[in-house]
């Protein structure tokens, strides 16, 4: 969620368009930045696969204690509906893409705002309605793999899900196929009874059965991130639910080593025909179209060849982002939870914590920035103008500040009136299993448990502190190896030092410890050196020149 605030506040203030027009004069600094952070902005997968993995753990842990796979699946599928009304409810309304969101991008002149986005907004198809629509059908597939018992056999389980992902990626292709022989040229065509995208259905212009047949082509279909291919994403995320809600004893890396190698592997065949797609698009059309072609990079649905990706342009794409989101996420499992440190990185990461504690919130308001905009650019000229990358900042800046502020302050009354509070009091009389038996008010029932799930939570360290194989040098080990990575991938370099300096402490200065902490600090070092030349130089001093 931090991730998603600096990208969504650089992406909507940045001046993109001057900097691309003067791009002899950017320093190789801001050449590096334009195309990272499309490519972090591409990473959705990350929040739904780790959001799968939470699910799946919740899933798996009732299950232990009795209730039945027939009651669980009922549980997610009213729950996910339920997420999947507010998430329409959010684009349409209450969102920052929403009404709500539309007057605070106008605060200057509300009269400017657009009322319509209330007539069609909900059928914008974001990774919350993927997460809400993934809760529905992972909910059903696991009621019907671990009926009578058959939750217990994790390996079996696995591998089950693991070709259901395989067959989501066969099935991709066949259903955005299918979804365009229903409703021609679904979903970039334009409406000619709406005048807008054929995949929103619009209140006052289209019947009936647009609203139905358009609400089940969006998860087949839509923009941005459309469940074929992204249910596979949900399934790799249950797979690493499954496996962590084993005991603790049944969990070691080897299962984790072979994870990061097929996060390894997604992430290297993606780049490879992800690259090869940029090239041939610049050898047959020039740099322009592969520029717009890679700034889309986000937009999940829109590599294939009507969009100008030549050759499985949206395969490759989604190996290459999710291959990536992938070995992060088992990278900082094997960090924190096989070292026993899942309480001290829950301290040291209070403010990101709360951010995730409201995910849904935190995305809804996200026209905060847009306030902080407003203001900023009203005070250094006209408002809601595109910045450079200083005024940029400084508003990013401000806007983390209110983000602590406000999660900070509201936590103190358990969030109440957050779109979390919201669903949760629903719940609490609708879904099997929610409901609260204690004598609360009505607002009481959806309130957040601060204390206990965010302070207190359980902490699911699978090797704990005091278990760490210090004899084997375990903690130095682990930093020669981070530090190999740091060349690569330089924040490695930082955690690699830190973690090489206190193995000395638990198993002194040892061979290991001492490549760690060399090879660390010398990626430090580079990194530093880089970051004062990428600043420095400009392609127009390299003699490049567009």
């Amino acid at each position: 969620m931090l991730m998603m605030i600096v990208l969504h506040t650089i992406s909507d203030i940045l001046d993109l368009d001057a900097l691309l027009a003067d791009m002899a004069n950017l320093t190789l600094l801001e050449l590096i930045l334009l195309f990272v952070l499309p490519f972090l902005g591409g990473l959705a997968g990350f929040f739904l696969m780790i959001s799968a993995t939470g699910n799946m753990i919740s899933m798996q842990k009732q299950l232990k204690r009795g209730r039945s796979a027939k009651d669980i699946g009922k549980r997610q599928v009213m729950g996910g509906f339920l997420l999947l009304i507010f998430a329409m409810l959010c684009e349409g309304l209450l969102g920052y893409h929403g009404y709500i969101g539309e007057l605070f991008k106008n605060l200057d002149n509300i009269t400017a705002t657009d009322p319509a986005i209330l007539t069609y907004g909900a059928y914008h198809f974001e990774t919350i309605h993927a997460i809400a629509w993934c809760v529905i059908i992972n909910g059903i597939i696991h009621a019907i793999l671990t009926k009578d018992g058959k939750w217990k056999n994790t390996t079996k389980l696995i591998k089950q899900y693991a070709i259901i992902a395989i067959v989501i990626l066969i099935l991709t292709p066949l259903m955005w196929a299918l979804a365009d022989l229903i409703v021609p040229g679904y979903p970039y065509a334009t409406d000619p009874v709406t005048g807008r995208e054929i995949q929103y259905a619009v209140l006052g212009k289209s019947s009936i059965w647009d609203f139905v047949i358009r609400f089940f082509l969006a998860p087949l279909a839509a923009k941005w991130e459309p469940i074929f291919p992204y249910l596979a994403v949900s399934c790799i995320g249950s797979i690493i639910g499954i496996y962590l809600s084993q005991e603790r004893k049944k969990i070691d890396l080897t299962f984790w080593k072979k994870l990061l190698k097929v996060g390894l592997i997604m992430f290297m065949i993606g780049a490879a025909g992800f690259i090869a797609n940029l090239v041939i698009v610049v050898m047959e059309e020039g740099i322009d179209p592969a520029l717009a072609l890679y700034m889309n990079i986000s937009e999940h649905r829109y590599w294939t060849v009507e969009n100008g990706a030549p050759f499985l342009g949206w395969l490759f794409q989604f190996l290459l982002l999710n291959g990536f989101s992938l070995c992060a996420i088992i990278m900082i499992i094997r960090l924190v939870e096989f070292r026993g440190k899942g309480k001290m990185f829950a301290e040291k990461t209070v403010f990101i914590r709360r951010l995730g504690f409201i995910a849904f919130t935190i995305y809804t308001i996200q026209y905060l920035y847009n306030l902080i905009h407003f203001i900023v650019s009203s005070i250094l000229g006209d408002p809601y103008v595109r910045q450079d990358w200083g005024p940029t900042l400084i508003i990013l800046t401000l806007t983390l500040v209110a983000y602590y502020l406000i999660t900070w302050a509201w936590e103190k009354i358990g969030y109440i009136g957050s779109m979390e509070w919201m669903m949760g009091t629903i719940a609490a009389y609708l879904i099997p299993g929610k409901k609260v038996t204690m004598v609360l008010k009505w607002w009481e029932k959806g309130k957040l448990d601060v204390e206990g799930a965010f302070y207190n939570a359980e902490w699911l360290n699978i090797i704990e502190k005091d278990e760490v194989n210090h004899k084997g040098l375990a903690e130095s080990r682990l930093s020669y190896k981070l530090s190999r990575l740091g060349f690569i991938f330089f924040p490695f370099s930082f955690v690699s030092y830190i973690a090489a300096k206190k193995a000395a402490k638990n198993e002194k200065e040892n061979e290991y410890q001492k490549k760690g902490r060399i090879l660390g600090l010398s990626g430090i070092i580079l990194f530093f050196v880089l970051l004062i030349v990428c600043i420095s130089l400009k392609l127009s001093t390299l003699g490049i020149s567009f």
